[in-house]
């Protein structure tokens, strides 16, 4: 007797039950893991390529104050300095699904090879380009790198492990990305101290990162669709070709992701001038400060794997909005600068497990064939939500001091949390599917 919910192909045994958007964004993955997962330095290459991701924006934040002062006399400086920030996310959302598109199709040595000469070049313009247009330039140059570099780390994630193993590994993922983040924002606020151009030197990290990369992931360079990359065991890269693109999955989780790093980016373009308002303008203070917000996510992402058995996706995603809107909060009220890092702390504490939520959640939806093109749709939503976010606080610095703003993007996050808890709760009291 066949299996309710089962059917038969044409030629073949009956296929598992399509799960619907409700069930993949609630229930716990099912999806079988491969037999025979990657070795370490297979895992130290992906995870390293994936947290040279935090360093490409964040690390040059000590360095704003100086270079705001270097050009000073330039108008709109304050809207330009976030721009040097978050102006890769721009060339990240123009070039991505292009990266995308080649991850699926081509020679990812090649692609790899072409990302980090890319990043390594637009990620230095800081030390040998001196006009501001020149570095804005190089910053969309560094975008271009970082595009496929994100697109290849998220690929080779999906590909590489499956089920639990890799909401696991995106736990993982994320905290090394957030490790990756104490290490750059340290040392790029240390090479600020000695002179603000300094920081971008941090960015010579990807050449021995991409060097490892290319040796490691040499067996897994083509992709010749989904043939490939199957390996015995994993069972979801069967005849995926067939299957639809899970739109509404995607565009769930794309939303949230934009909306998260929208917000949370005031945090490295922002927060070292609000921190300037209570007297803290040395650069390696600040890159201290702002590096509690990296560290306190490593919890949460090394947590991810065991929090996901035990609850939905959608109660990981109304936690993380609601604690970073009260981080957010703690940074709008705060009289001092130990006040200021518990609130920096909070917001890490909430991202930690939100990014790997969202890549988990939409990576179990898709089928293999399009984990390119459903990399590239993270990878727009997330630098697509950074570039927007100076612009964002730029709007809300033109109604409300800074204080004001941070407490406006305060009350945003703290209503996404009570929708998403009030969506959870319905889910769960949702009758099981027959």
């Amino acid at each position: 007797m066949r299996r309710r919910g089962a059917r038969a192909g044409p030629r073949g045994p009956p296929t598992a039950p399509r799960r619907s958007s409700e069930d993949l964004l609630m229930s716990d993955h099912s999806i079988r893991s491969p037999a025979s997962p990657p070795g370490p330095l297979v895992t130290a290459a992906v995870l390293l390529l994936a947290a040279m991701t935090v360093m490409a924006n964040a690390t040059i934040s000590p360095s704003l104050p100086g270079l705001r002062n270097h050009y000073a006399g330039m108008p709109g400086i304050e809207t330009l300095a976030g721009l040097v920030v978050t102006l890769p996310s721009l060339a990240v959302v123009l070039t991505a699904s292009l990266m995308g598109w080649l991850a699926d199709r081509a020679d990812r040595q090649r692609l790899l090879l072409a990302s980090g000469l890319l990043y390594a070049i637009g990620g230095t313009s800081g030390l040998w380009v001196d006009g501001l247009t020149g570095l804005l330039v190089g910053r969309l140059v560094l975008g271009v790198g970082l595009a496929g570099t994100m697109v290849l780390a998220t690929t080779w994630s999906a590909d590489l492990w499956l089920g639990a193993a890799r909401t696991r590994f995106l736990g993982w993922q994320g905290a090394a990305t957030s490790a990756g983040g104490v290490v750059v924002i340290l040392l790029g606020g240390a090479l600020a101290a000695l002179h603000w151009r300094g920081a971008f030197a941090t960015y010579l990290l990807v050449v021995p990162v991409t060097l490892l990369a290319l040796w490691a992931l040499a067996p897994y360079a083509r992709s010749r669709g989904v043939a490939a990359r199957a390996v015995a065991g994993n069972a979801d890269v069967a005849d995926s070709r067939a299957e639809p693109f899970p739109w509404r999955v995607a565009s769930f989780v794309g939303t949230l992701a934009f909306l998260l790093v929208a917000t949370f980016y005031a945090i490295p373009t922002r927060l070292p001038f609000l921190l300037g308002e209570v007297g803290l303008t040395d650069p390696l203070l600040i890159g201290v400060v702002s590096a509690l917000v990296t560290l306190t996510a490593l919890p949460g992402a090394l947590a991810y794997g065991r929090m996901r058995r035990q609850v939905s996706a959608m109660t990981i995603f109304a936690l993380s909005w609601s604690v970073m809107g009260l981080g957010m909060e703690v940074l709008a009220v705060a009289p001092s600068v130990t006040v200021m890092a518990l609130g920096v702390a909070l917001v890490g504490l909430g991202m930690g497990p939100a990014i790997p939520n969202h890549m988990a959640t939409l990576m179990a939806a898709v089928p293999a064939a399009s984990r390119g093109r459903a990399s590239a749709l993270m990878t727009v939503a997330l630098f697509g939500g950074q570039f927007a976010s100076p612009l964002l606080t730029g709007s809300l610095l033109a109604a409300f001091d800074l204080r004001g703003a941070f407490a406006a993007l305060a009350v945003l996050q703290f209503a996404l949390g009570v929708a998403l808890a009030t969506a959870a709760l319905r889910e769960r009291d949702r009758p099981a599917l027959a």
